[in-house]
């Protein structure tokens, strides 16, 4: 008796349990849902819908890989059972939308309610910033896309090759695994480049960087292969370093000079120098007139010649830290960083010396004078979370004191015995701009350096 009463209940109950779906689907209908780029202006979106009730909420929600926030816009539109509405993400406003380099890609949705209370949103469908303009060749693997519009199958190849070396130096020698895909793209007419930049781009930018975004554009030909292989791998290890030291409300404290240092040091494959930064460097290594690294701390000079020195200090700083005390300390100080620390902070954590004293350190390995310093030992400070260190530093107290900059010869420090010119001191025991991509000094060069083949500019 009682179990057929059971499966009296059990019958009666199946079909609440595998009804249609549509039953409970809301009345609202979408019968178009389109999306078209037209790079370098803008991306359409277009959507229709209907419902039993008038519409009056039609709400775009549109996010790119690499940014953690998505951005929402709300076009006009008049209240109807069946209305149509589009909005137009400018790629060369600072409203409604913004720039987005090609390569980018994300996804999108429709949020839709009507006069009766009824929801619904479109399910997300993907877009990728395309540039139309040009016929471009590609090499790809998992890691690394290349599209360049001039030049032979050969010519994308080296670039390609290179760009995967610096890759890999990063990912083996500096243990940064987890980087996502990058796209390069090579446009070889200077005014096809400067038509796909963001509007106000400065006249002498060789190229651009857009770490959240994953993208890379320089401009250079087959007949500056080597200058653009160099900057290519430049603005490459720009990329890969932001992406982990970056945090989602800004850049962090990741010290100027350590920045470009890695950059010019990664250029190629056997980290050699360059050319175009040596020359100031070893002038003035013999004249004593190296800028104090803590002023390279969070800008270059705005000076040619001395932003060239800059480059060519902040490689050999680099470079001794890399010989000295091996790669795996300067990946360890990369993570530091990308906790939070602040630049003394994490120097100090990893080394046990701040920029002062690593300063002093890479003189006595090259044989220059010292520099007079303050010597303090830093607070222990706990790791923060990357937004906590998002904000300006101007107001953050250094617990040494500033050096003013200066061209006379530093006189030797009186407060710390230096060790011998020829040995390296062992460390003591551990305690965001954008390069803009190859910016190439261009500026300086209109301003009577136009026979001076430079590069790159904060």
């Amino acid at each position: 008796m009682y179990n057929k009463i059971f499966w009296a209940g059990v019958l009666l109950l199946f079909p609440l349990f595998f009804a249609p779906s549509t039953f409970a689907q809301s009345p609202i209908r979408v019968t178009s849902n389109t999306h078209q780029v037209d790079f370098p202006k803008f991306m359409r979106f277009a959507i229709q819908a209907s419902s039993d009730a008038p519409i009056t909420v039609m709400r775009l929600t549109v996010g790119q890989r690499g940014v953690a926030l998505s951005s929402r816009h709300s076009p006009t539109f008049t209240s109807a059972k069946e209305v149509r509405a589009v909005f137009d993400w400018n790629f060369q406003g600072f409203r409604e939308g913004g720039y987005l380099p090609p390569g980018t890609h994300g996804d999108f949705t429709w949020h839709i309610e009507d006069a009766a209370g009824n929801v619904y949103d479109t399910p997300r469908q993907n877009y990728v910033v395309t540039d139309n303009s040009q016929k471009w060749q590609e090499l790809s693997n998992d890691k690394i896309r290349v599209s360049w519009h001039a030049g032979s199958p050969q010519f994308g190849k080296a670039i390609f090759e290179r760009a995967n070396v610096a890759r890999e130096f990063f990912a083996k020698e500096l243990q940064i695994k987890n980087v996502a895909p990058l796209e390069i793209f090579i446009y070889a007419d200077r005014q096809e480049f400067f038509d796909s930049l963001p509007a106000f781009s400065a006249e002498w930018t060789g190229g651009r960087m857009f770490p959240e975004y994953g993208v890379i554009m320089i401009n250079f030909g087959a007949d500056n292969l080597d200058w653009g292989l160099r900057a290519t791998s430049h603005e490459l290890s720009h990329a890969i370093l932001h992406a982990k030291i970056r945090g989602i409300l800004g850049e962090l404290a990741l010290p100027h000079w350590l920045d470009e240092g890695l950059a010019v040091y990664n250029e190629t494959d056997d980290h050699a120098p360059d050319a175009q930064f040596e020359e100031g460097y070893q002038n003035a290594l013999r004249r004593n007139t190296l800028i104090p690294l803590r002023k390279l701390q969070f800008r270059f000079p705005e000076d040619t010649d001395q932003a060239q020195l800059a480059y060519g200090e902040s490689y050999a700083i680099v470079k001794f830290m890399i010989d000295a005390y091996g790669r795996e300390k300067f990946a360890e100080l990369l993570n530091v960083y990308q906790n939070g620390a602040l630049p003394d902070e994490g120097l100090q954590r990893v080394y046990g010396m701040n920029q002062d004293q690593i300063e002093n350190a890479w003189r006595a390995k090259i044989g220059a004078p010292l520099r007079e310093v303050v010597i303090s030992t830093l607070p222990t400070l706990e790791a923060r979370p990357t937004f906590e260190v998002s904000a300006p530093l101007s107001n953050t107290a250094t617990p040494t004191r500033e050096i003013e900059p200066t061209l006379e010869p530093t006189r030797v420090s009186a407060i710390e015995t230096p060790p011998p010119a020829n040995s390296i001191p062992a460390p003591s025991a551990p305690a965001s701009g954008l390069c803009g991509g190859v910016l190439a000094l261009g500026g300086w060069i209109v301003l009577g350096l136009a026979q001076r083949r430079v590069r790159r500019v904060e």
